[in-house]
This record gives C-alpha cells, sequence and structure tokens, in this order.
C-alpha cells in the first residue's frame, strides 16, 4: 500500500496537543469530550482509534448528522493528509490497526526493546496516525484535539506518533454504573436504531479494573495525566472542565455551561462515539444512577467484592 503524505515542510512547527481520554467504556467519556471540545481552541473528534471502520470503510454518521463521506470537515482532513480517502486502503488499515490495538498487546508496546514485524506494524500505524493528526490540526485550526479513544493501547500507541504532545485525563465512574450501562438494551439512534453492545458483568467488572490500571500506569511516565471522575464532572462541571482545560493548556474562563444545570452543545465531527454524540443544542446534566433502583442486591455485592481495590483506589464507598 502506498500512502501519499505531506513534505516535512507543510508540518505544523509546534507539536500538536492530544487530550486523550482513557478508562472503560460508558464512563461519559463522549460528553465530557464534547463538552471540552466545545471550548474555543479545542477540537473534539470522538474515538478516532474507530477512524478506518465506522468513518472511512462503512461511511456511518459523523456528529454533524452527515455522513463520513458528506462531511467536509473529515474530506477537507483527507484531502490535506493524502490527497484523498481514497489514496489509503482502509479495510488495511483496519487490519493493521486491529492487529497492534488489542488489549492483549499492552505489554508489548509497554516493552521499549520490542522488535520484529509487531514494531514494524506498529510504527506503521504510528507515522499513518501522525499524519492524519496533523491534517486534523491543520484543518479545526485547533490548538487541542480531544481524542476519546479510551482504550490504554490507543494512548500507548500515541506515545509513539512523531510530533504529538499527549496527555492524558484518566475518566473513571464508579464500577456498579459502568456494569449496568454495559447490560442495558439500548437503540443506537446513529446507527439506524441498531442496538448497543453488551458485556457480562463479569467480563465488565474485569475490565474495568484492568483498563483503569493500564491508564494509571501512566502516572509513572512522563505523559502528563490527570484524573476525572464522572460523579465528580456531573455534580461540579465547571469546576471539573475548568481544572482539566487548564491541564490542557486552554483558557478555562469560556465553558459551555449554562448555571442551571444544563449545557450548550454545537454540533461537532466526533468520527463514533456513544449515540448522545449527535444531540446538539441544551442537554441536562443529570448523572446516570438508574443501577440503584435496577440492579439486583446479588449482582451488587459481587461488583463490590470484585472490584474492592478500585472502588476504595477512586474514592467509591464500598456501602
Amino acid at each position: 500500500m502506498t500512502i501519499r503524505t505531506r513534505s516535512a515542510t507543510d508540518r505544523p512547527p509546534q507539536p500538536i496537543r492530544i487530550l486523550f481520554l482513557g478508562g472503560h467504556g460508558r464512563s461519559g467519556s463522549t460528553l465530557i469530550s464534547r463538552a471540552l471540545g466545545a471550548v474555543e481552541g479545542a477540537s473534539c473528534v470522538g474515538e478516532l482509534r474507530y477512524l478506518w471502520t465506522q468513518g472511512v470503510a462503512k461511511n456511518q454518521l459523523c456528529g454533524c448528522r452527515r455522513r463520513f463521506a458528506g462531511c467536509e470537515f473529515w474530506q477537507e482532513v483527507g484531502r490535506a493528509a493524502f490527497g484523498d480517502w481514497r489514496n489509503v486502503d482502509a479495510a488495511e488499515m483496519s487490519r493493521l490497526h486491529h492487529s497492534v490495538m488489542r488489549i492483549r498487546h499492552v505489554p508489548r508496546h509497554v516493552l521499549t526493546g520490542t522488535t520484529g514485524a509487531f514494531a514494524r506494524r506498529v510504527h506503521r500505524y504510528a507515522a499513518t496516525m501522525a499524519t492524519v493528526y496533523r491534517a486534523i490540526a491543520e484543518v479545526s485550526g485547533s490548538s487541542v484535539i480531544v481524542d476519546s479513544s479510551k482504550f490504554p493501547t490507543s494512548a500507548l500507541l500515541l506515545r509513539r506518533v512523531p510530533g504529538i504532545d499527549l496527555r492524558i485525563v484518566q475518566l473513571v465512574r464508579g464500577p456498579h454504573g459502568v456494569v449496568h450501562s454495559w447490560s442495558r438494551r439500548v437503540q443506537r439512534a446513529d446507527k439506524g436504531g441498531r442496538l448497543m453492545a453488551t458485556h457480562s458483568p463479569a467480563q465488565t467488572a474485569a475490565e474495568w479494573l484492568a483498563f483503569n490500571a493500564a491508564i494509571e500506569s501512566f502516572r509513572l511516565t512522563d505523559t502528563p495525566w490527570t484524573l476525572m471522575r464522572y460523579e465528580d464532572f456531573v455534580a461540579q462541571p465547571r469546576r471539573e472542565l475548568s481544572r482539566v482545560l487548564e491541564f490542557a493548556g486552554l483558557p478555562s474562563a469560556a465553558t459551555p455551561f449554562l448555571g442551571d444545570g444544563t449545557i450548550d452543545l454545537p454540533a461537532d465531527h466526533s468520527v463514533a462515539g456513544n449515540p448522545m454524540r449527535i444531540s446538539t443544542g441544551v442537554v441536562p446534566l443529570r448523572a446516570d444512577e438508574e443501577w440503584r433502583t435496577a440492579m439486583r442486591p446479588g449482582r451488587r455485592r459481587m461488583i463490590t467484592a470484585f472490584t474492592t481495590p478500585g472502588m476504595l483506589r477512586y474514592g467509591y464507598p464500598l456501602r
């Protein structure tokens, strides 16, 4: 596959700042990334790890409610990066992504001395994504790109992407709410009513521990890291958003909150994420606590017992 890239003289003189939201799915990342992206100087692109599958290959809805191929923003990104998305084999890029970005590959990403075919695939994929990120920065004109891909391997890959100033926001939500959300049958308004994926409580609880441990490990590196709890954001959104904006190097004064428990969300160009990514206008900020009445006591106790180390670590009461 031949990928057309721009010359080195066309690259921005400063590293591209990526604010990466990491953690487990169903933790409020779509809402929070959109709130961050609504601030001047930032652009929310959603879960960019799904660019090749849901965007380029399947032509799914962008956050602006247009199909990927009909979204002016993403088509301009494709032209800036490769001359046109047709100059990239999306199916091959999807296979390459799958071969290096699975959770089981975390140790291979961490080991700096990894060589051979895996290292060559990682280098190739990182170089391609560097071209995409440069094009996003160029087309958006933003100083910060908000990527809500969440997966630890996505964050580890970004450390290898040349010209990237990576900053990690570990987003944590209490495990009971996460488990309940993954067990619900919810139709996707952005995919013609198709049901969202579901996972078993045991799988979700195990992943909640593993994903958060992996993202928190960035504290041990030179990559800037901060923690945000979903419950704290919903309770005090202005304070929490301002804190993260300062962490990202953006002014914290102009937040999109209306002061009455609501947020005004403009359309953005999130390539993938929760179905609420296509909602615009005034959105109420309410904690999703349905699990408190809907979850059986036995399941509650099982989740508490399984995730106790993480609950204690992130300040969640066991009772």
